[in-house]
């Protein structure tokens, strides 16, 4: 993943998850750490919360992460696809050295896996975006 991309991730604090169900998609929004190591978002949410549960069913997801900004030539903003999963002990750890607050939060810890993203970033002039992709495994 490019170092711009990660960077961006890093300074920002909220995603907005789309996931598959029967009528057409479901929208989400919530705070993320960035597991780097890995290349996955992580969150905390109720296991019984209607995108949790949609996410169990159909674990592909689309992401967006945006800058909150009016001006073109600062817009930046990153669209993924993931992998919903449950998150590992050291993300789980990862995520409360984040978010301290978040202990005291009912939900439990998750991941989504970065699979593919694109990156846009005005103020570097391009007319050509940042993109990533996962490389598959031989063995899969």
């Amino acid at each position: 993943m490019d170092e711009r991309i990660a960077r961006f991730i890093i300074r920002e604090h909220i995603m907005h998850i789309a996931i598959r169900e029967d009528e057409g998609v479901y929208n989400a929004s919530c705070f993320y750490a960035f597991d780097r190591k890995n290349l996955a978002l992580i969150f905390k949410s109720d296991p019984a919360s209607h995108h949790i549960m949609l996410a169990k069913v159909w674990p592909y997801v689309g992401i967006s992460i945006a800058k909150n900004t009016r001006i073109i030539k600062r817009i930046q903003g990153l669209q993924a696809k993931g992998f919903f999963t449950q998150a590992s002990d050291e993300q789980k750890q990862q995520y409360y050295e984040t978010y301290p607050f978040g202990r005291a939060i009912k939900g439990q810890v998750y991941a989504l896996e970065i699979l593919w993203c694109k990156y846009t970033d005005n103020s570097l002039l391009r007319l050509k975006k940042l993109e990533y992709q996962k490389q598959r495994s031989k063995d899969v």
